[in-house]
């Protein structure tokens, strides 16, 4: 999946001089390229991400999804954008506190090829959180939702990783297990990955670029 963008800038910043690799510039996301996104905060990371889901569309210049300009997409294209060939572990994580892990990730609309929710279970070993499964997402602590909500993006088909500071509250021993799921996920997809972070701390081997 290739990403294209042609002089875009989020209005908020429309009066505004920025120096990005990104905004006011024309960049491309090539096919299972993997970006590191530095920036602090209020520099639009988070927009970036939302206009890349069609979430969003108050942006100056034009954003085009292997060819085809985001802005001339319906919403049954954006749907099977986000169903098939995006994911994305957003930063506030958009999981249902009332119910519990395993409910959250059979809302998945779509699993990926060789996975299922058992598969996610195994996952959720992996990452010290199989006395978890049954527990309300309320329950949790912060960093524990953070890997749940990894596990049920990595269960769905993707050709483009999108994580929104996916790490912020995970300990470095759970970090570099996190890592090595997505980099196996990667692998199986032949996928891409955008990955934004505050800081330049090394997780996977990424080109780093800046807001």
């Amino acid at each position: 999946m290739q990403i294209k963008f042609q002089n875009v800038c989020p209005q908020i910043f429309k009066d505004i001089q920025m120096t990005s690799d990104i905004w006011n510039t024309d960049f491309i996301l090539k096919d299972r390229e993997r970006i590191q996104v530095l920036a602090q905060s209020g520099k639009g990371k988070t927009s970036l991400l939302y206009f890349l889901l069609g979430l969003r569309d108050d942006f100056s210049g034009m954003i085009f999804l292997d060819g085809n300009n985001s802005r001339d997409l319906g919403q049954k294209e954006w749907g099977a954008y986000r169903k098939n060939k995006i994911a994305c572990v957003f930063q506030d994580l958009q999981l249902i506190e009332k119910l519990t892990v395993e409910q959250n990730i059979q809302l998945l609309p779509e699993f990926a090829q060789n996975y299922s929710k058992e598969k996610a279970y195994e996952m959720l070993i992996e990452l010290g959180l199989e006395d978890k499964w049954d527990s309300r997402v309320a329950t949790l602590s912060f960093g524990q939702k953070q890997r749940v909500a990894l596990i049920r993006t990595l269960c769905k088909p993707f050709e483009l990783l999108i994580c929104d500071e996916p790490f912020s509250h995970i300990d470095e021993k759970n970090k570099m297990k996190c890592v090595a799921l997505i980099e196996r996920r990667l692998v199986e997809e032949q996928a891409g990955l955008l990955l934004t972070s505050l800081d330049g701390e090394p997780t996977l081997e990424l080109k780093i670029i800046k807001l």
